[in-house]
């Protein structure tokens, strides 16, 4: 039996079952961020030539998925479908957002076991136009913003001035005009870099708006060979930042779930114990002997997302050359699951030998597509752990777990880790 191998219906069980559908909404964007994923740093994407989305092909996409959606539909059976609104910047193209959502209400998604939510990732550059709306929709804002002016400071418009001002008073406007919405329906999304800290981003943001936010590094996979130098001299690693905290471990207890080492000891526990089950059948059958597949999802378990050119891909992080099908004005949806299935077996089963002779294959959080060389056929696994390896990993989490006992009855307690 080849446990590497996807079935095409596996493909169109998750596409049944998609829980977040999200479009890219604009190619344009108000700013010029220095580190964004469309910058000079990254090769590997499109070229952007400032084009929208149009509702025909994303209508096309929802009517595709609606009619799956109706032939798995039971009654008293609900689940959340959470449509996102990306970008460039979403919010330079709201007609589009306006009509999607609609159309979608329009069709009446409930018939189908669907309850529909939105979402938006945004730079906030424009929220102060367009949050009556938002907040009408109740839609999740995930607000980009880096820490203070000068932690901001990449993050600057077409001319080259920081947005900081601009954005930090739009965000204030949208916390005292709808303080209880911003309380339930904001979070912050922060990139680390060689001008801001670990520790002055969150406690601006703490002190400011009463949230954690989301810390991220700089994206490292797809880098211009030319542009090396220049990304090394911007990048800070998460956990170096984390641990030269004046008060580290303040820190961590107040951010507990956002902090590297927690994150780290939760998805230890998670995996290691024994005690996890993906579905109910693990219940019934032994996943012993059962190889790893790497830590890639499998396509459109989490989301589905499609480009302003109406190509389909398994989520927003992967590179161009991974498309997994196609929209056409003039010819609709083109998506073969059994294509679908085929190609991602074939990029898993690349790593299948190494995944079988690899320590750490229980709790592997790689995806295959993030591999600079994946295309290469000598291509190898970067975070391939061998026993000893384990080990050395083993006695740094108990010694932790010793120093720290209050760290595991918390995790057991507070944490819900969603995979």
């Amino acid at each position: 039996m080849n446990f590497y191998k996807t079935d095409p219906e596996d493909i169109r069980y998750y596409l049944k079952l998609l829980p977040q559908l999200v479009f890219e909404v604009t190619e344009r964007c108000n700013l010029d961020c220095n580190y964004c994923a469309y910058s000079e740093l990254y090769r590997g994407n499109d070229s952007r030539k400032g084009k929208n989305i149009s509702f025909a092909k994303a209508k096309l996409i929802i009517d595709y998925l609606y009619d799956l959606w109706k032939e798995d539909y039971s009654e008293g059976i609900n689940r959340e479908l959470t449509i996102g609104f990306y970008g460039g910047e979403p919010l330079m193209n709201v007609p589009f957002i306006k009509q999607v959502i609609d159309y979608v209400e329009s069709l009446g998604l409930k018939k189908t076991g669907k309850i529909c939510l939105y979402s938006m990732t945004t730079n906030a550059m424009l929220l102060d136009q367009y949050m009556d709306y938002l907040v009408e929709k109740d839609f999740r804002l995930l607000i980009s913003l880096d820490g203070d002016e000068f932690g901001q400071s990449y993050r600057v418009d077409h001319s080259g001035k920081n947005s900081f001002d601009r954005v930090f008073r739009n965000i204030n406007m949208l916390q005292k005009k709808y303080p209880d919405y911003f309380k339930s329906n904001i979070d912050f999304n922060s990139v680390l870099h060689n001008r801001n800290e670990v520790e002055s981003i969150y406690k601006f943001i703490c002190t400011q708006f009463d949230k954690v936010p989301k810390i991220a590094p700089l994206n490292d996979v797809g880098i211009c060979e030319e542009k090396k130098e220049k990304f090394k001299k911007m990048f800070r690693n998460p956990m170096e930042s984390f641990y030269h905290s004046t008060n580290c471990e303040a820190i961590e207890y107040e951010i507990f779930m956002n902090a590297p080492r927690v994150k780290r000891l939760a998805n230890y526990f998670f995996y290691q114990s024994g005690n996890n089950y993906q579905t109910y059948n693990e219940l019934y059958v032994s996943k012993d002997g059962f190889p790893s597949t790497t830590g890639t999802c499998m396509p459109f378990a989490k989301r589905m997302f499609v480009t302003v050119n109406g190509s389909i891909f398994p989520c927003e992080r992967v590179s161009q050359q991974f498309s997994l099908g196609h929209i056409h004005e003039d010819r609709g949806v083109k998506l073969n699951e059994k294509y679908v299935a085929d190609k991602h077996s074939y990029y898993v089963s690349k790593y299948a030998k190494q995944c079988t002779n690899c320590a750490s294959n229980k709790f592997c959080s790689l995806c295959v597509y993030q591999v600079d060389d994946i295309c290469k056929d000598d291509s190898s696994c970067p975070i391939f752990i061998s026993k000893k390896e384990l080990e050395r990993i083993n006695n740094d989490i108990f010694k932790f777990l010793e120093e720290h006992p209050y760290y595991y009855k918390r995790i057991l307690e507070e944490v819900k880790i969603s995979h």
